[in-house]
């Protein structure tokens, strides 16, 4: 699917409307109606993750802008194989990433986490970066991960751009 900030303002408007016209209250006579409410509910939001992972490209690519005075393929799928971001001299990866436990990733976070830091440390791109947009996920990679990938920056796109 292809996204675009026009596509996820529409979503965006039809949760609105949603919330604005149904009564989302579970009560205990009607869990069946409140399964059904949840259920649009669920349509109406999608895969509210891919929306957030094209926002966050955004501004990994005003940082890529800003710094190296380049811009990256903004319509390249969330999920795709390889590297979120490759160009000349860079290499990066978005991570909308929150952590599953106060202070570590769960068990499947720290497998992709660990397997995109070591792509990027193996690359042979110049400018490595590995983009978060959560501050627990900043401090808990800065503390237990990113020691591990000398040659990794980890950028928390919120505060950075």
């Amino acid at each position: 699917m292809t996204y675009s900030l026009a596509g996820i303002n529409k979503k965006t408007e039809r949760i609105k409307q949603f919330i604005l016209t149904e009564d989302m209250q579970v009560k205990g006579d009607e869990i069946k109606n409140a399964v059904i409410k949840f259920m649009q509910f669920k349509q109406c939001v999608g895969n509210i993750g891919n929306d957030i992972h094209y926002l966050a490209a955004h501004l990994a690519n005003s940082f890529i802008e800003n710094k190296h005075g380049v811009t990256i393929d903004l319509s390249k799928p969330s999920g795709s194989s390889g590297l979120d971001i490759e160009l000349d001299d860079l290499a990066a990866e978005i991570k909308t990433t929150i952590p599953h436990k106060p202070n570590d990733f769960g068990a499947a976070q720290k497998r992709e986490i660990k397997k995109d830091l070591e792509r990027l440390e193996l690359c042979s791109e110049k400018y490595k970066y590995f983009f978060v947009i959560d501050s627990n996920t900043e401090r808990i990679l800065r503390s237990k991960y990113i020691k591990e990938y000398p040659s990794v920056r980890v950028i928390n796109l919120l505060k950075e751009t």
